[in-house]
């Protein structure tokens, strides 16, 4: 009879993405792990020797079937979700329909005993109020009242995740991420550095007293095992209320909030591209506001509504609000801490950015700027 809490057999969807190929790294280091299973619809990216890859979509029921019927997973991650920024009709398509076909199939196989899913940090900000120091008591937010279509699915899918605790014999779980970097980040860290190797950041909008949550994606991946096997332990000894991790969601970062500009000028040092505190010209946010929104008003008019200027009101948001959490619940319930701190965090993604190939930077708009 297996121990409470093996992993055993683990599919992980989504894992050629950034963060799913560092739980796969981490699961395959794990002594409790007898297979590694991997469906993703590209499996060339981010392969890691020892895993097994399967070519398929989430929104498949025969791609997803055809996974769960090779690996037999007791645990199931589910990390696949469309970038934030990326095509409007996938947020709906791939996590609401996808979730919901992957929490179908896994209930009528009977086999798999836990899933953690990767939600957002998003799914509870109204994108202009300040998050500070807040906790997953605060309620999840849907349209209208959640202006952005990628939050308001990301959202619906966690509650048709935590909805689904106990249905089939399955426990489940979200995990929150928030600002994550590290190996493998072809969005914010080619953004990042980007920004600084064309000295935007000699530039800030407000004050900078805004404080931001950032995480090293190898922190969050250790957060996704330890809640897996707290759910699988939760079958055989249910936790009192006050500790429960079956059917709860769960925010994860470093637990190191930095003021918004300093962390990108930090970020931008590392990766060669220092700036000096006092050559920074600070813009007044409401000045900025106003000066953007006139922008949009033109892009609308001249282009039908068909294109956005690249600088737009929501991107002022993150760097003149607060935007942190209390990360206490996954602390105590999980007996989470992070292994890695910010500055090595920092190192490592700027180190994995100048090893990659050319060609893989030429594969993300994000690196491709920086040629």
């Amino acid at each position: 009879m297996e121990p409470a809490n093996q992993l055993s057999s683990v599919l992980v969807i989504g894992g050629c993405g950034f963060l799913g190929h560092h739980i796969v790294r981490k699961l395959l280091q794990s002594d409790d792990v007898s297979q590694v299973t991997v469906v993703d619809l590209r499996t060339d990216f981010y392969r890691v020797e020892g895993a097994h890859y399967i070519k398929g979509s989430i929104t498949s029921r025969d791609d997803v079937m055809c996974a769960l019927d090779t690996a037999r997973p007791r645990v199931i991650f589910h990390t696949v979700s469309p970038q934030a920024l990326g095509n409007p009709r996938l947020f709906t398509e791939v996590n609401i329909g996808g979730t919901r076909n992957l929490l179908e199939c896994a209930q009528s196989c009977g086999f798999t005993k836990a899933l953690v899913y990767t939600s957002s940090s998003s799914v509870v900000h109204d994108n202009y109020s300040d998050l500070a120091a807040v906790t997953e008591d605060m309620p999840l937010l849907f349209m209208p009242q959640q202006p952005e279509l990628y939050s308001h699915t990301k959202a619906v899918a966690e509650k048709m995740v935590l909805d689904a605790n106990k249905i089939a014999g399955i426990r489940t779980c979200a995990i929150r991420p928030a600002g994550m970097i590290g190996e493998g980040d072809r969005t914010t860290a080619g953004n990042i550095i980007g920004g600084a190797k064309e000295g935007k950041y000699r530039i800030q909008i407000g004050d900078d007293s805004k404080l931001f949550d950032w995480t090293y994606v190898g922190n969050n991946a250790d957060a996704q095992l330890l809640a897996a096997r707290a759910l699988l332990r939760s079958h055989t000894s249910p936790p009192p209320d006050n500790l429960k991790v079956d059917g709860e969601a769960f925010v994860i970062t470093n637990d190191d909030p930095r003021p918004f500009w300093n962390f990108l000028r930090t970020m931008g040092a590392a990766a060669g591209y220092p700036v000096k505190k006092e050559d920074v010209w600070a813009i007044p946010a409401s000045l900025m506001w106003a000066g953007v929104f006139i922008t949009e008003i033109l892009y609308f008019v001249f282009t039908l509504g068909r294109k956005q200027p690249r600088f737009t009101r929501a991107n002022i948001k993150y760097m003149t609000i607060h935007r942190y959490f209390d990360i206490s619940k996954a602390k105590t319930r999980l007996g989470y801490v992070p292994q890695l701190s910010l500055e090595d965090g920092i190192q490592r993604t700027v180190q994995w950015y100048w090893s990659i190939t050319q060609e893989e930077k030429d594969q993300s708009d994000s690196f491709r700027k920086l040629v």
